[in-house]
């Protein structure tokens, strides 16, 4: 399976409405600083992400910054070892040249200094402050005149999603929907380890076409992120998925919990429960609506919902080109903006939490599921 319809010119149009936004912001120029693992703006600017390599001596080595003057043309300022592989990466030949001029980590300095100099650039906006190393953000300092000011341009741009995003997360969480499919036909089964299966979805994720996996799998009445061992399932367990994937760098988010065999009537009540917090979530998710107001009418649905207590409660984060973007606390929703909605249920009584986490697009009218694997999964 293969489909990527980000196109080199969709990468220019955003440039483009980036610097419209500087314009109106009376920005000369804007720096984007990426790593490895906070790689979502410069894989939204450029199609290709540092890579995730241990060399942290190296300078620029798992970095990424982007210069982008209001008049003029961007660069992509990369580890001066890599950089054959970055330019690769964005036009798809190494005998060609990328349409982003990409210049080598050791020349950043003194280019960004004469931009700045010749062209007389004031105004300087930074994103990415909160996560470029000290002693990287140090060199460039001694670059501007004034200190730059921090931004949101380009995370702003990112929570709303084009069409042709859309497809990709929906692909996404398609091949996320799949793996839970098979797990069930079999695969989970009395008698097999978790670490057995962890190893199965990661299997079965890149067989449909996912580039990277990231499973957790265990028996958990808790809903606790823990590692999957040689413990083999049973009768009665409370089993705890919980995959991110990636596809054609768009991803996936899935929070599944499944009873296996005889599970108590407490139990199925609270896969009920958590049911109806992610039905009333989803009713008040409307263009215009604030975040909290839809957590809140999750929040509401149940006492054990509303305690709040071992993975209770509700909660969202924005998707993307990053598993687990910010949280959507302060979002007031637009058509096009992609998040996960997360509800869960806990009875304190008989320590059980049962949730889930569902990835969501905002519609004109409302909220239309990518994720569409039962929330109430029993495996006979």
């Amino acid at each position: 399976m293969s489909f990527s319809p980000i196109t080199k010119e969709d990468y220019l149009k955003r440039f483009e409405k980036t610097k419209k936004i500087m314009k109106e912001k009376e920005l000369d120029l804007l720096i984007v600083f990426s790593d490895a693992w906070r790689h979502g703006n410069c894989r939204y600017l450029t199609g290709i992400k540092p890579y995730p390599g241990f060399f942290s001596d190296v300078p620029g080595y798992n970095q990424a910054l982007i210069t982008i003057p209001c008049d003029g043309d961007p660069t992509l300022f990369w580890c001066d070892h890599t950089i054959h592989w970055a330019k690769r990466g964005i036009c798809g030949l190494l005998s060609e040249e990328p349409w982003i001029c990409v210049k080598p980590w050791s020349e950043i300095d003194n280019v960004i200094r004469d931009l700045i100099s010749k062209n007389k650039l004031k105004n300087i906006g930074f994103e990415g402050k909160d996560i470029i190393p000290w002693q990287v953000y140090e060199l460039l300092k001694s670059s501007f005149e004034n200190e730059p000011i921090e931004t949101n341009i380009i995370k702003l741009q990112r929570r709303i999603k084009s069409e042709k995003e859309i497809k990709l997360l929906e692909i996404a969480s398609n091949i996320n929907d799949r793996i839970c499919e098979e797990l069930v036909k079999g695969i989970i089964k009395r008698g097999v380890t978790e670490k057995v299966v962890q190893r199965k979805i990661e299997e079965l994720g890149h067989s449909m076409g996912a580039e990277y996996v990231d499973a957790n799998f265990m028996e958990s009445r808790n809903v606790g992120w823990g590692h999957a061992i040689d413990r083999k399932i049973k009768d009665g367990d409370i089993l705890s998925l919980h995959v991110i994937l990636q596809y054609e760098g768009y991803c996936s988010d899935n929070d599944r919990i499944m009873g296996i065999g005889t599970i108590t009537k407490k139990e199925k009540e609270l896969a009920e429960i958590t049911k109806e917090a992610l039905k009333n979530y989803l009713k008040a998710v409307k263009p215009g609506v604030e975040a909290m107001e839809a957590i809140i009418a999750a929040v509401n649905t149940h006492e054990y919902v509303e305690a709040g207590e071992e993975g209770a409660g509700a909660s969202g984060h924005g998707i993307g080109l990053e598993g687990e973007e910010e949280l959507i606390n302060e979002w007031v929703f637009e058509k096009g903006m992609v998040f996960t909605a997360t509800t869960g249920a806990y009875n304190k009584e008989i320590k059980t939490t049962w949730a889930t986490e569902d990835v969501v697009v905002v519609t004109d009218k409302g909220a239309r599921l990518l994720t569409k694997f039962p929330i109430d999964y029993i495996i006979p």
